[in-house]
């Protein structure tokens, strides 16, 4: 785990145990701690037990904590916490302005667990019935609600850049020999993304990589494996034979439009089974596409 994802975890104990009135001093070390690690730039994975207890606000007790995660991926206490609180309440943590005193506050008062239940009370004027709601706060509370439905599981490519690399660079060393890429949208460096997809050319199993600590399968789709990290991140993974890599990264990585204009320019030719993605430029004679510039037909 990095230590940005294990500085979240601590700051999702915190506000968990804020929600269910723990202790507030063991909730401000958990917040304090959060702090410390993330701005942290040696990796805590590097560093022994006694060096992360000495980092300002951890300690031995947030340092075993620390040393539970970068072993199992999990920490006990965050899933004793996360097990009593309803999906949709820890979901209303990610809402822009949206403390735990307030969700505690709609979750104990109205009985609302969810999103979609709090936009509903929003919309039926019934926070306004609750201490510390007013009009002004209300009607905020529901342009946050608004711009986090429309936005939600979608990144700006920036935010998910530094994560898709660690985790191409974390899928070569558990499958040495297999041929791995980012590709989609993540690939063409567009703006917006709602997921990390990979392409994998692998002759054995992904079996290696659903261990709970780097990915946990989730199932599969349109032909992917849909898995999540640690975040909780959407991640695509295209599995094919190695002699079919070329074939497949450049399938997934072009947008539809494009991908139909080349198939239409190229009807003639069979673009199946190609291990390396230059291949298919060298076969169609015409110089290598630059990932980004496969949106459209005019990429051609």
């Amino acid at each position: 785990m990095t230590n940005k994802e294990i500085a979240k975890s601590f700051q999702l104990l915190g506000s968990i145990m804020e929600l269910h009135n723990e202790n507030p001093f063991k909730i401000r070390s958990y917040q304090n701690a959060y702090r410390s690690l993330r701005a942290l730039d040696t990796p805590l994975a590097d560093m022994n037990e006694e060096d992360i207890a000495a980092i300002k606000g951890v300690g031995s007790a947030i340092s075993g904590k620390i040393r539970e995660l970068l072993e199992t991926g999990k920490m006990q206490t965050l899933e004793k916490y996360k097990a009593k609180t309803p999906e949709g309440i820890q979901e209303m943590l990610n809402i822009k302005g949206f403390g735990p005193k307030k969700i505690m506050a709609v979750w104990q008062g109205l009985g609302v667990e969810s999103v979609g239940e709090l936009l509903y009370a929003v919309n039926e004027n019934r926070l306004v019935e609750l201490k510390g709601f007013g009009k002004k706060t209300q009607e905020e509370l529901k342009k946050q609600l608004e711009y986090y439905q429309r936005s939600k599981n979608k990144f700006h490519y920036a935010a998910l850049e530094a994560e898709a690399a660690e985790l191409e660079s974390a899928v070569k060393i558990l499958l040495p020999e297999a041929k791995v890429s980012l590709c989609g949208a993540l690939r063409r460096r567009e703006n917006v993304v709602d997921r990390i997809e990979l392409v994998i050319g692998w002759a054995g199993a992904l079996d290696a990589l659903f261990d709970g600590r780097l990915l946990e399968k989730e199932g599969e789709q349109d032909g992917a494996i849909l898995a999540k990290n640690p975040e909780g991140r959407l991640i695509s993974l295209y599995h094919c034979a190695p002699e079919e890599f070329g074939s497949k990264l450049f399938h997934q990585t072009g947008k539809e439009a494009f991908l139909d204009a080349f198939t239409w320019q190229f009807s003639s030719l069979d673009f199946k089974g190609l291990p390396e993605e230059k291949s298919v430029f060298e076969k169609a004679g015409i110089p290598f596409i630059a990932p980004e510039l496969r949106e459209q037909e005019w990429g051609l």
